[in-house]
This record gives structure tokens, sequence and C-alpha cells, in this order.
């Protein structure tokens, strides 16, 4: 009887370079090997180069961010209400201010179950995890901790090397490469808390098929994956944005106008930040009721996508006005300010 050939390093990245797509053997052989720390960084390097020149599957991408999601650190005391995550790949270079972490927090604040999964800055300039801390926000909370802030606050914020440990020695190589990898990708997928639904972000429209088919496949109720107008991993007011809608194992692919659901229509240059210290203020002036118009509506149109995966508001429309009305007062940086109370005490 002949025995299939042992799984190595080398036919992973013969796989890779001949443009094929890695079976779930390979997938898991690989990440597995990351995280035993048993691949040289040349090798990454070389491996993550070639994932780069092939494009990532679904597949590929829903088997590596299981085992991520099997070698967190998940804790016992997990609420028994479903969550959601909103999230982005970056690397779309646009350095707008943080939207999705100001999404997180409206969201919350009306009412949706929030579990925030981010970092700090990999490939652009502010990262959620940055801007957080910068107002007052703790990131090395023990894990019990983060989840009874969810149970009483309704959002919390899982900052990622707390949970991922094993990723670690890949930080500087990532750094030092300076593009987006697979990696970028992964994150948005490996929320230890396991949420049943998301919106998540991609900078480039090729990866909106592969993203929201690793979605389905890891078993979510309802996500949407937004390529926005001018090259944005969020929905954007620049024009038209692509979206995939999953609902019960369906993929909808739908293309929508900010003016469809009365936005304004503006350049993304009117979204962008810049610092540290600026994208800081940007977000305390959103949360506090302040912010600027199109700083506001970009946000409710990206809230308005949390509410339908959420199951809170089907109609988009409805959604956006919700969330502008939420926008005009202080909920959202009430809540900010006792969850950061509560992980800072």
């Amino acid at each position: 009887m002949n025995l299939p050939n042992p799984i190595t390093f080398s036919l992973v990245l013969e796989s890779l370079l001949s443009s094929n797509d890695l079976t779930e053997e390979k997938s898991t052989f690989l990440m597995n090997s990351w995280l035993e720390n048993k691949i040289e960084p040349v090798q990454t390097g070389a491996l993550l180069a070639a994932f780069r020149a092939k494009g990532i599957s679904g597949g590929e991408l829903s088997v590596m961010a299981k085992v991520l999601q099997d070698a967190s650190k998940t804790p016992s005391n997990l609420p028994s209400f479903e969550l959601v995550d909103t999230c982005g790949t970056g690397g779309d270079g646009a350095n707008t201010f943080n939207i999705s972490t100001a999404v997180a927090f409206v969201s919350a604040a009306l009412g949706v179950k929030i579990a925030k999964h981010g970092n700090r800055s990999a490939s652009g300039k502010v990262g959620s995890a940055d801007v957080l801390e910068n107002l007052g926000l703790p990131l090395k909370v023990p894990s019990e901790k983060v989840i009874d802030a969810l149970k009483g606050f309704g959002i919390t914020f899982l900052f990622a090397p707390s949970w991922h440990p094993s990723l670690i020695n890949l930080a500087p190589l990532r750094k030092s490469l300076g593009i987006r990898t697979i990696f970028n990708l992964l994150g948005p997928l490996v929320n230890p808390l396991r949420p049943k639904s998301q919106v998540l972000g991609v900078a480039k429209a090729s990866l909106l098929d592969p993203m929201s088919l690793a979605l389905k496949e890891m078993g979510l109720k309802r996500a949407v994956v937004v390529h926005g107008a001018g090259g944005l991993d969020e929905a954007s007011l620049a024009g038209a944005n692509q979206f995939r809608f999953l609902d019960k194992s369906s993929i909808n692919s739908q293309i929508i106008h900010p003016s469809d659901l009365g936005l304004s229509q503006t350049s993304n240059e009117n979204l962008k930040g810049d610092d540290l210290s600026a994208n800081s203020q940007i977000l305390m002036s959103l949360l506090k009721g302040e912010g600027n118009k199109y700083h506001k509506e970009v946000v409710a149109l990206n809230t308005a996508l949390v509410l339908w995966v959420s199951g809170s508001e089907d109609n988009l429309s409805l959604g956006v006005k919700k969330s502008l009305d939420c926008l005009n007062t202080d909920k959202p940086w009430l809540l900010f300010k006792q969850l950061s109370d509560f992980l800072s005490n």
C-alpha cells in the first residue's frame, strides 16, 4: 500500500508557488507550524510572499482561522448572549480615522452586544488599540474581567496579543515586511469569543468573496463584508460600495450608494485622520455627539450594517436614522467611560 507523502514546508510552498489552493490538511499543518515556531523567518517571508502572489481562498482562511481560534485563550465565563464584532482588515492606505472603533461604541449604545477584537497598527497609522488606550482604556486586562465588562456594559475590547500569545513571535517580521499579509486577513476572523455575527471591511474588492466564504464556513449566522468606494475597508461616502451579505448560509451581492440611504456623498479626504492625538480627538468628539457631519454619517452608515447583522434592524435606512440619532447624544461616550473605568480598576 502506498502511503501519502508527509506534509512538509517544501510541499506547502510548492503548492502556493504553483498557484494551487492549500488543502485543509496543508492549511492546518502550516498554521500549526507557525504556532509551534517551527518555521524560520526566511521561510515565513517566502510563504507570505507566495500567498500575496497567489491570493488566498475562503477555504484556506477558514481552516487557518479555526486553528488560531482553537489555540487562543478562551475563558470559561463566556456570556450566553450572541455577540457581534466590527473590524476591518486594514491595509487600505487611506489613513481614515478609526471608523470601526466608533461604530462599536455607537452600536453598543443602541443595544447590540459588541466584542471588539483589535490590535495596534500593523499597516496603517493608528490601530483601534492605539486610540482606545490613548483615551484611557487599558489593554492588558485579565480575560475574566474582559468578559465581565461585556456582561455589565454590552461591549468589551479584546487586545489581540493578549488572546493570541503564540503569534507574538511573528509580529516583528510582519512589521518589517511593511505590506499586507494573510495575517491582516486572519485578524478579523479569529475573535476568541467566536461572535455569531460580524461586519468586516476589506481593502480590495478581490477579497469580498474569499472573506465572505470564510465567514460562511466558520458558521456565522449573519455577516456583511464590505469594500468601500475609493478603496476603503469600511463602507464609504465616496460613492458605490460593494457588499456581500451573508444570511443563513446564503451570500448575496449588493452595491449601495450612500444616497440610497439618504446620506451625503463626499470624498474620502473628508474622512482622513492623522496621528494618534488627532484620531483620538476625532473619536472622542464623535462619541460625545460633537463630531462633524461627514464623520457622523460614515459611522452611521457602518453602524446600520451592525444593526442588520445583529437582527436589531433589517431596514438599512432606518438603521442609519437610529445611528444618527444616537450620534447626536453622548451615550456612546458615557458607555466608553464606564467600560474604561471598569477595566482600569
